[in-house]
């Protein structure tokens, strides 16, 4: 193919990529690299595509690929620092900010991004306070709050299971005052492995800090679809409902996925904030703010359908739950939920969720429900891949 070709290929996936058509780019930059595997600006355009999408393992290479070609800007350099950072590879972030920074003086935004990176560096080799100091160096008057910054550590530290850092932090975290009921029950997992049930109060407090950024967060960011994927899956068993209940409905991300089944739909969660946003979101006959046992026990056979997407991940043993929901439903009732999976039994997970084995789920639902379907699926983005889950449609038994 000659030069023309190749420069017409390259302006259509330039095209493409600045219309937000990130799949069509991708092929492009590919096509562009299949006939010059040297070509700077495709190689940074694939890296670009690869980071729109979220796959920022895969952008790394192309990235660094194109930082060493002769037309290499200061920008290309930040944005594979921005990629090693989301990787979790924080020291060689800073490295590629640095020489990003040799070029051009660094963007406010890309040197907060590289303070940050250093701090977290900082502290998976040696001590938190000396990282959090380091930051504080590094960021100047733009620095943020020390305590917030080990709290984002210890999120990502868990995600990518680099527990003894995680340790480290939360060990820090919990000589903070006051208090917080989030870092000490997450701090507690990493060596607890006979927690039962994250507390109420932990929940509450998690979603209530969450509730502002979580549809942003879990749904554009993680790529999170489990309630559409859930309520499709039941569609095949049954098309109408009279009375849904979503179990810990947080913002209402279910309810546009369960209007299809018509009926009246009943949502309840333990966060108030979570509850206003589902509120203005719409959908609901009714919020409520309570623990999803003592909800379903005021309830007896209250219900045709119990949906719980993400719910199941705050209870380790699954027996007091199910028993509940089975005297919630109605006689033939239907039980629809996810769960994080896990090899044999349940466990708690670093993350301070709880993951279950496909074979202890129906141990514990055989009683009282018959699975009719279990899908395996990637619930969303985590760490360097993807979330292993599982979809389950459960029918109440006679």
């Amino acid at each position: 193919m000659n030069h023309t070709s190749t420069a017409s290929l390259f302006d259509t996936a330039v095209q493409a990529s600045g219309e937000g058509r990130h799949e069509e780019a991708e092929a492009g930059f590919r096509a562009v690299l299949a006939q010059d595997p040297d070509h700077g600006e495709a190689l940074f355009g694939l890296g670009l595509s690869l980071m729109a999408k979220r796959r920022f393992t895969e952008a790394v290479e192309p990235l660094r690929q194109a930082v060493q070609s002769p037309q290499a800007e200061a920008v290309w350099g930040s944005c594979l620092a921005q990629a090693l950072y989301m990787t979790a590879d924080f020291a060689g972030s800073v490295a590629a900010f640095d020489a990003a920074e040799r070029l051009e003086p660094l963007p406010v935004n890309a040197a907060l991004t590289r303070a940050q990176a250093a701090a977290f560096a900082g502290m998976e080799t040696g001590p938190v306070e000396a990282a959090l100091d380091l930051y504080g160096q590094l960021a100047g008057p733009q620095a943020g709050d020390a305590v917030q910054l080990a709290r984002e550590a210890f999120a990502v530290f868990t995600a990518f299971e680099r527990l003894d850092a995680a340790r480290a932090v939360g060990a820090w975290l919990e000589r903070q005052a006051p208090p917080d009921v989030i870092q000490a029950y997450e701090a507690r997992v990493l060596d607890d492995p006979s927690v039962t049930r994250a507390p109420a109060d932990y929940v509450e407090a998690l979603f209530d800090d969450l509730a502002e950024r979580f549809d942003h967060q879990l749904v554009e960011m993680l790529d999170y679809r489990a309630p559409a994927e859930l309520a499709g899956m039941l569609e095949r068993y049954q098309t109408r409902f009279e009375r849904v209940l979503d179990l810990g409905c947080g913002t209402g991300l279910s309810a546009e996925p369960l209007a299809r089944f018509g009926g009246t739909l009943t949502g309840v969660d333990l966060s108030r904030a979570m509850l206003e946003r589902a509120a203005a979101r719409g959908g609901y006959a009714e919020l409520v703010q309570a623990d999803a046992l003592a909800f379903l026990a005021g309830r007896p056979a209250a219900f045709d359908l119990v949906f719980a997407a993400d719910v199941l991940i705050y209870f380790g043993d699954l027996a007091a739950l199910f028993e509940t929901v089975a005297a919630a439903l109605t006689e033939g009732g239907y039980f629809v939920f996810s769960t994080e999976l896990a090899e044999d039994g349940w466990q708690v997970l670093p993350s301070g969720r709880f993951a279950h084995a496909r074979a202890y789920v129906e141990a514990v639902a055989g009683p009282r429900f018959e699975v009719l379907e279990m899908v395996p699926t990637a619930l969303r983005r985590e760490g360097h891949g993807t979330l292993a889950g599982g979809l389950y449609v459960l029918r109440r038994k006679a």
